[in-house]
């Protein structure tokens, strides 16, 4: 006979375009999840509180006294209500600090985790929200003695997070993914593929061109009018446009990644965790193969365990 532990937190990873609900069991162990297309640009007027009854609001029902917490842009000037950052380093104790209780209906109350902000000496600030939960329970899956890991979180906006002692202590994000989306929907090379497909070869040969050359080579504005350039010239398949620009887009966020964590580090990382979908998790392993970087790829349920850890910290789970 299977016996199914009592629900212990309702964990929220809610972004910009998409919501899990994960109701989870005191060991981290998932009894039961959900996913819909209602990140915060979905849900019209403000209407959270709907967008979570929708997804969860049976769950809740079922156990009322069940804490709720949620990470991510639901926390943004644009969510539900603003979270003030926590300042790096941060790591779980300082999340659990900073949550903000709001009241979501019928009586419950919903904990918003706050994102991380990190300046560098002489640099722009930096920002994060959702990732420090995935990067937090990511480290409490894996157990491993290293003091200092690198996170790489491909996406829209892909994080470079750097975390000692169980701390995010720097980070560094890229516009890798909306980039390419704004390329691919709004520019001469996105009317290049039309014939688009997954084509290795012609990321290999993205990746390849992003590190030739250096600063001498033009750089990446100079070299994403290549990928025209060489279909016009039939040096490129259609079908595999994307895929070189993709490689070229990734390649150069390599590129810089590695530049900055080599500056803070002294030398160039021989392993990343890298926290992604399989599709993604699949190109940026290519990539920093051919760096001869080892990598690593998270459980794909490092924010339900992020969440737990923090719902843990606060004391929210008896």
């Amino acid at each position: 006979m299977t016996v199914v532990s009592p629900p212990s937190l309702l964990a929220l990873d809610w972004g910009t375009t998409s919501l899990r609900a994960f109701l989870l069991a005191a060991d981290g162990s998932v009894i039961e999840r959900r996913a819909a297309q209602r990140g915060i640009l979905q849900v019209k007027e403000g209407r959270f509180a709907s967008a979570l009854e929708e997804i969860a609001g049976d769950w809740l029902a079922r156990h009322p006294a069940l804490p709720a917490l949620a990470s991510g842009m639901i926390g943004s000037r644009q969510g539900w209500r603003e979270v003030p950052y926590a300042e790096a380093p941060a790591g779980i104790l300082e999340l659990a600090r900073g949550l903000l209780a709001l009241e979501c209906g019928q009586g419950r109350m919903l904990r918003l985790v706050p994102g991380v902000a990190f300046r560098a000496k002489s640099a722009p600030p930096d920002v994060m929200r959702g990732e420090e939960t995935q990067i937090l329970g990511a480290l409490a899956a894996a157990d491993r003695g290293e003091d200092r890991l690198l996170f790489v979180l491909p996406g829209t906006h892909s994080k470079w997070a750097l975390v000692e002692g169980e701390r995010i202590v720097s980070f560094a994000s890229f516009m890798t993914g909306e980039l390419f989306a704004l390329l691919k929907a709004h520019s001469i090379l996105g009317r290049l593929m039309t014939k688009e497909s997954d084509d290795p070869a012609s990321f290999r040969r993205g990746l390849k061109e992003a590190t030739r050359g250096g600063a001498a080579a033009g750089g990446l504005l100079h070299k994403l009018f290549s990928a025209r350039t060489l279909a016009l010239f039939d040096e490129l398949p259609q079908a595999g446009v994307a895929s070189y620009l993709s490689g070229l887009l990734i390649g150069s966020e390599l590129e810089g990644g590695l530049a900055l964590i080599a500056a803070e580090l002294g030398a160039v990382p021989k392993r990343v965790t890298l926290i992604a979908e399989a599709a993604l998790a699949a190109l940026y392993g290519t990539a920093f193969a051919a760096r001869g970087i080892a990598v690593e790829v998270a459980s794909g349920d490092a924010a339900a365990l992020g969440l737990l850890a923090i719902a843990r910290a606060a004391g929210l789970l008896g």
